[in-house]
């Protein structure tokens, strides 16, 4: 049975939320609230990014000056941080019975194994956004692929585990910057995908003019690459554009979510900032 329930949230991050897993927990739950007695399969989607305030809150705010006394800090910081990440969502997607997609949080990718446990096969970072089903299993680890100038330091990610066969259809996933390459959305569509799932983190104020065409405004921008992204394709039907707002690492996020089929918008968040629910039963 193809999905009938989609659910894209727009997030606006604040360090409290991120402080405590339990604080962390009701944040992921409250979001995912409007899910209740909505008709199954269920499909939704949190932003990119989403999960990096664990990473900077968790246990404690981070400070440089933690590296003088633990240069090991931001590793032991992100394995506690994907550990918290991954037990929370899988939590969610088993309580509200739902595919879901958890954004994105910058940590090595982990693997698990029976003798070993959860590991690292490497130090280096990546953008990872995890997607489980609806018993809490993580279906797909995917990484970005395409990389903006400030995540230059982190690990690309290679093409594979970004096309997920579901039991409701097949779903694609493309972590923001991905979704704007041609060649990747080609290649989900040609594999079949139906559904893009394209979390987004936009470190631009919505309203300022694009730099690469000072007539049009970044979101006017975005919206219409939006709408048109599914034109003509021989599988995609329905791209869900979650977005983060809020600042984190000096960095100010704006962005008006939305869902979208070929060509127009289903429904798109009032404001490019603070937090929004878009729920679209099909």
């Amino acid at each position: 049975m193809p999905f009938r329930t989609l659910l894209a949230i727009q997030v606006e991050t604040r360090p409290e939320h991120y402080r405590t897993e339990e604080a962390f927990r009701q944040r992921v739950f409250s979001l995912l609230r409007p899910l209740e007695g909505t008709p199954s399969p269920r499909l939704a989607a949190f932003p990119e990014l989403f999960g990096l305030p664990l990473l900077l809150h968790l246990g404690g705010d981070f400070h440089p000056r933690e590296l003088l006394t633990s240069p090991l800090s931001p590793w032991k910081r992100a394995r506690k941080a994907y550990e918290v990440f991954h037990q929370t969502m899988a939590e969610a997607a088993r309580a509200f019975g739902t595919y879901l997609l958890s954004g994105s949080l910058l940590s090595p990718p982990y693997e698990e194994e029976l003798a070993r446990g959860r590991f690292a096969r490497t130090p280096l970072f990546q953008n990872l956004a995890l997607f489980f089903n609806p018993h809490g299993r993580l279906l797909a680890q995917v990484p970005k692929i395409e990389l903006t100038p400030p995540e230059r330091w982190l690990r690309r990610g290679a093409f594979g585990p970004h096309l997920v066969q579901t039991r409701a259809g097949r779903v694609g996933i493309l972590i923001c910057l991905d979704g704007f390459f041609e060649k990747h959305v080609a290649r989900l569509d040609a594999l079949g995908a139906e559904i893009l799932l394209q979390p987004s983190a936009n470190p631009a104020p919505w309203e300022r003019p694009w730099p690469w065409d000072r007539s049009r405004k970044e979101g006017e921008v975005w919206l219409a690459s939006a709408r048109e992204r599914l034109r003509n394709r021989e599988n995609l039907r329905l791209l869900l554009n979650p977005m983060l707002n809020g600042t984190i690492l000096g960095l100010t996020f704006e962005g008006q979510s939305g869902i979208y089929a070929p060509g127009e918008a289903l429904a798109l968040a009032e404001a490019p900032r603070g937090d929004a629910t878009l729920l679209l039963e099909l």
